[in-house]
């Protein structure tokens, strides 16, 4: 793709309408380039020829008089960031099981019109860009007349090597409650009803200044409420792949401690009463979802298959998220006692190379599903026709 320059902080005078002239040219050609590639959505195709529409309009706004060059700038920026996203979303490098894992959480918090996107790096973190930044959110937000785009980006960002390794990427489920919780704004709508019992329910906010202390609680709430969004479709998974990520052992004024969300999502999973997890229940409720906070998964038998190192049969959404923890109890078995499995197919696998097998037995088994249903759904439409 093409390199873009690095656009400056502040912008004035003409050489700032040059630059940007330049840059939407620049960013006309990648996105054109990115329209002729494969994505496995075709939502994802349509908001990138809604991108080109939205760049060639931009280009005609720069060239009026006296045009509107900090908001084209904030808009501007926006689409490079978000070719990003969409330039990981190809068919050919987006960890796609996941990311159809993910569009189905948002359809379960009514965000049907949620796109997501990838972004494959080199960085060892996951995350999520705020709800805000995407091109969509900012151009309706800036109200530029003759701007529009349909459906709403979220934008991940995916360590590359873990692209293929649906187990290490269960943190993206924690990252999609980011989008959920900005898009809803659940804690801030719970700070505000509740704020003497959110106060209650984390005592170690108490340690921070006054001035601080509401907003450590907001900040730590967050965390608690994606940590209890992933438990809700992957189960054990947070502990073992989400939790364990975060190195913080002591608490920090953007996180509580990791052992303090190892205890909260435990709760949750387990059922016991936990003053952070009944809070944040009840800021659901009160939200007026068609949801609740509770198990959204069922596990599927994964076992017999497993073994013989064959993909799994899903039969439905919930055993699709259910995939997830029911292979990490294979895994946890198979490399802890496996005496367990002597004779099976599984076992003549090098046990260095076993996490491997069975996280692209995950993928085959997700990817199974996937085309089951098109399947169905396309024999439905033509008897329907």
């Amino acid at each position: 793709m093409t390199s873009l320059p690095n656009l400056p902080k502040n912008y004035s005078g003409n050489s700032s309408t040059i630059l940007l002239e330049t840059v939407l040219q620049l960013l006309g050609e990648q996105l054109k380039k990115l329209s002729h590639s494969d994505f496995f959505a075709t939502e994802l195709g349509h908001y990138v020829s809604q991108l080109c529409k939205s760049v060639s309009s931009l280009q005609n706004k720069i060239a009026e008089p006296n045009p509107e060059v900090a908001l084209i700038t904030e808009v501007v920026e926006s689409i490079w960031r978000a070719t990003q996203f969409l330039t990981g979303t190809t068919s050919n490098r987006v960890p796609y099981e996941i990311t159809y894992l993910l569009r189905e959480v948002l359809l379960d918090w009514g965000l049907g019109d949620s796109i997501v996107t990838t972004s494959v790096n080199q960085s060892p973190d996951f995350y999520c860009e705020r709800a805000g930044t995407a091109p969509d959110a900012l151009i309706a937000e800036l109200s530029l007349p003759g701007l529009a785009l349909s459906g709403h980006l979220v934008q991940m960002g995916v360590p590359e090597i873990f692209q293929h390794m649906p187990l290490l990427c269960s943190p993206l489920y924690h990252e999609v409650g980011h989008y959920v919780e900005e898009h809803e704004r659940l804690i801030t709508t719970l700070s505000i009803a509740h704020r003497p019992e959110l106060l209650q329910a984390l005592p170690e906010a108490q340690h921070f200044d006054a001035s601080s202390r509401m907003v450590v609680a907001k900040a730590w709430a967050t965390e608690h409420f994606c940590d209890l969004i992933a438990a809700c479709y992957v189960g054990e998974c947070v502990s073992d792949y989400i939790i364990q990520w975060d190195h913080e052992q002591v608490s920090q004024p953007s996180h509580p401690a990791a052992a303090s969300r190892a205890v909260v999502t435990r709760d949750f999973l387990e059922g016991r009463s936990n003053p952070v997890v009944d809070l944040l229940k009840q800021g659901v409720s009160e939200a007026g979802l068609n949801i609740q906070l509770q198990k959204q998964f069922l596990l599927p038998a994964v076992d017999d298959c497993f073994a013989d190192v064959r993909p799994a049969a899903v039969e439905s959404i919930k055993q699709l998220h259910g995939l997830l923890p029911a292979a990490d109890a294979f895994l946890k078995r198979l490399l802890t006692s496996p005496s367990d499995f002597k004779g099976c197919n599984i076992a003549r696998v090098p046990r260095w190379r076993q996490p491997h097998v069975i996280n692209d037995l995950i993928e085959k088994s997700i990817r199974s599903f996937m085309i089951e249903k098109a399947w169905d759904e396309s024999l439905d439409t033509k008897a329907t026709a």
